[in-house]
């Protein structure tokens, strides 16, 4: 069966390293340059003191005048990592808040520059996940990808030996497995949908939100939002998913699947190998059936990026920390069953994987000033969360006796985003 493993070095969320080998500095000229000392790292991670201790052994033989390297692991990582940046107690390297994504200006305050996108990008895979006008604050602890991860013997009980590549091919695998399976054809669920919103540069390219602004609507066919929302519609409709999409939680839906009784689900790459360690069926996760010049969509993400605090006390050993922990040295990409961000950590298999798919990254890339003001109108009009808006589109087609129609909740929220981009223009 041809299906490609998203196996991205067993890849969803490798940082670009805040330093590859051009900003490596070139020699010691104080000791304030010197890589020694001691430094604290904040990560987002409560179950990582093995491999942490690990990384810590091997970063201090890299650099024998390290002499401790101090994990400090937080569950309410953000909440409480925000609140410790403005107070300015906030270790010397730390996974950089996600949330802060929405006030991109921000990072300079905080965070010192790794390097500007355009040197970066020659090394590495995304550079655009902690970026402010050019600069980059942040790099990917690991990448993973997104695609639909399945159980291979449902689809060849179905008929199937190729995978889709459209999403009209798409659609017709699942009519086979409901037809000729006992099991639900694809998982959706009411949270996991949210995994959707890193599927609309697959749509519609990483400069998407400049092109729905330039369109003046995000709701007429073909727009990215539009399209996940027709998706969703046909297969609720035809009774492609589950049939109570509000309890089915996703581990339960991951063991369902690994038994055969689910045949696909949206994911991570990062999924695949604990699914399959339930089961024998080869489980296994194909491209995005979006075909852009013959070539099937591969979005990449990182689960955390990893910045340098602007006031450690030790920058030169907390920078020299973030390049070594982005690499395959450190293993912690591998740990987190995820692809190196630096191109030449990749594998074969894994750059066979990029030279024939078409990578695309789930974050937009787009400027300060578009995705302020495609955040603005999304708010004005209800749909700042793809989830709220997936969710409705559901209970739509698994309910169409208790809601409006589909085309009558399309033209809605048509009308709310013409009207609220002209408030914008």
């Amino acid at each position: 069966m041809k299906l490609k493993k998203l196996v991205l070095g067993t890849l969803l969320t490798t940082l670009f390293l805040g330093g590859c080998a051009a900003n490596k500095k070139e020699e010691v000229k104080s000791d304030s340059d010197k890589v020694s000392g001691e430094i604290t790292v904040l990560t987002n991670r409560t179950d990582g003191d093995k491999i942490f201790k690990q990384v810590e052994a091997d970063f201090i033989k890299e650099y024998p005048d390290v002499t401790k390297v101090t994990f400090e692991n937080i569950a309410d990582y953000d909440q409480t990592v925000t609140t410790r940046l403005n107070g300015g107690e906030y270790g010397d390297a730390l996974f950089i808040p996600f949330s802060m994504a929405g006030n991109r200006e921000n990072y300079p305050d905080y965070f010192e520059k790794l390097g500007t996108t355009k040197e970066l990008e020659k090394d590495y895979l995304d550079v655009y996940e902690a970026d402010y006008k050019g600069d980059v604050y942040g790099l990917p602890i690991a990448l993973n990808s997104l695609g639909i991860i399945y159980n291979e013997d449902v689809l060849k009980e179905a008929g199937i030996t190729e995978v889709p590549t459209t999403i009209d091919a798409f659609v017709k695998d699942l009519e086979k497995i409901k037809e000729k399976t006992n099991a639900t054809p694809f998982y959706s669920n009411y949270q996991a949908v949210a995994v959707w919103a890193g599927a609309l540069t697959s749509f519609g390219g990483e400069q998407f939100k400049s092109a729905t602004l330039e369109s003046g609507n995000a709701f007429k066919e073909g727009m990215p939002i539009r399209q996940v929302m027709d998706l969703f519609y046909e297969m609720a409709s035809k009774g492609l998913i589950e049939k109570d999409p509000m309890t089915l939680d996703s581990q339960t839906a991951f063991s369902q699947l690994a038994d055969g009784k689910i045949a696909m689900l949206m994911n991570g790459s990062q999924e695949v190998a604990g699914i399959q360690e339930k089961t024998k069926s080869p489980i296994k996760i194909m491209n995005f059936p979006v075909e852009t010049k013959g070539k099937t969509s591969l979005p990449i993400g990182a689960p955390a990026v990893i910045g340098v605090n602007k006031n450690s006390k030790n920058k030169a050993t907390a920078e020299a920390f973030v390049n070594f922990f982005v690499s395959n040295k450190s293993g912690y990409a591998k740990d987190l069953n995820g692809m190196p961000n630096l191109k030449a950590d990749l594998s074969k298999e894994q750059q066979e994987l990029i030279d024939n798919s078409n990578v695309i990254l789930t974050v937009a890339t787009e400027t300060p000033e578009a995705n302020a003001k495609y955040s603005a109108i999304a708010d004005e009009v209800g749909v700042s969360r793809l989830t709220d808006v997936l969710q409705q589109v559901i209970n739509i087609g698994l309910y169409p006796d208790k809601n409006i129609s589909y085309d009558d909740y399309v033209k809605q929220l048509s009308d709310k985003w013409v009207n609220a981009a002209k408030q914008h223009e």
